[in-house]
């Protein structure tokens, strides 16, 4: 019966340890609920400019702020330099925060600073936040070295979709809320929490230098040879006119897509210089066939930068941001608009719990 008795107590006593740990776990771990309020009336609907703002969209806009803060955060620390852009900086100068319609958060950083934070970055950002840059995927079509095969995985049927519109194919990075859900598309190898869009801004045309030209030409046939090997593959059979030497181009194709994409970043960093014209190179390539100019911006808007209200936070604008607002949306204060990138979203539930009982996810 003592040594029942003693038997017991020593259970008792490794079932208390078991609890006061799991309880330590329990804490350290990140809440939902623990983040800093930056949206006025978080917890009720209320009308913005004819607009209905739920409750529910507040508290989107409220984990974006705190990604907002991480990201400042560690700017600050780093001395990088960015500065809102998109419907960001829209927000900021006319609503004094996020357009009442939005769910993004758009920042611009020139590209050395861009490069200096995904270098800072991957060992600055910690559970529950994610860097998720653009390249940082694996494809099926690929020949993918063993010490990429933990990359998330695209297979083959998909590649075409998502080469064709979603960040992965363009320059880009994310940080992302892992305690959250914010589907931007129906497939289980993103990560898909609440995030905020990190663009570089590359040089562009027009030059007066002939090497900056031919650099230029060089950037575009690189990004394409990340995105879309394809293409390059088939001028390169056709005997198509490149700038780079068909050999170089075989070489490049032949690496995986992420050493494609590192390639291609470090290759824009080397060819950036105080130029005339900078913007988001993917935005430029798209618009310049119909002639829009909203995406390549006056590289003096950035000599400078101002503070702008933004809900309870100020973000930095660059001083230019008349012009920068002119150049991209014409009449800018006249308010048009425009669809969400998701109604599928939660501050709540975390993708993975999403994935794991949602009907929609293929």
């Amino acid at each position: 019966m003592i040594n029942l008795l003693a038997n017991q107590n020593k259970l008792l006593e490794q079932m208390n340890g078991l609890i006061e740990r799991q309880n330590q776990i329990l804490q350290n771990q990140p809440s939902t609920t623990d983040r800093e309020v930056f949206v006025n009336d978080i917890d009720h609907d209320e009308m913005r400019g004819g607009f209905l703002v739920t409750s529910q969209r507040k508290k989107l806009w409220n984990v974006q702020i705190n990604l907002i803060n991480e990201f400042a955060r560690i700017c600050k620390k780093y001395n990088l330099r960015w500065f809102a852009c998109g419907g960001t900086l829209l927000g900021a100068v006319r609503h004094k925060g996020f357009i009442p319609w939005d769910d993004d958060v758009d920042i611009m950083m020139l590209r050395p600073d861009y490069n200096k934070f995904l270098k800072i970055a991957a060992k600055e950002i910690k559970h529950p936040y994610l860097l998720d840059n653009w390249y940082n995927y694996r494809r099926e079509s690929d020949k993918t070295p063993d010490i990429l095969k933990n990359l998330p995985f695209i297979p083959k049927e998909l590649e075409k979709v998502y080469f064709n519109g979603t960040f992965i194919s363009f320059p880009i990075t994310k940080i992302k809320d892992c305690r959250t859900t914010m589907i931007e598309a129906p497939d289980k190898f993103i990560n898909q929490g609440i995030w905020i869009d990190i663009f570089p801004y590359d040089v562009l045309p027009p030059f007066e230098d002939e090497e900056q030209k031919i650099n230029f030409k060089v950037a575009c046939e690189l990004l394409t040879a990340v995105s879309h090997p394809e293409i390059i593959q088939s001028m390169i059979k056709n005997n198509q006119p490149l700038t780079m030497r068909p050999e170089q181009l075989k070489t490049v194709l032949q690496l995986p897509f992420r050493e494609r994409g590192i390639c291609y970043d470090h290759f824009e960093e080397a060819i950036f210089f105080r130029s005339k014209k900078v913007g988001d190179m993917r935005e430029y390539r798209l618009t310049k066939p119909r002639c829009i100019p909203g995406y390549c911006h006056d590289m003096k808007n950035y000599d400078d930068v101002i503070y702008l209200p933004f809900e309870k936070i100020e973000i930095p604008a660059p001083a230019g941001w008349e012009n920068y607002l002119t150049t991209a949306y014409g009449d800018w204060r006249k308010p048009v608009y425009t669809h969400n990138h998701t109604f599928d979203y939660s501050v709540d539930i975390p993708y993975t719990e999403y994935y794991r009982t949602s009907a929609f996810m293929r």
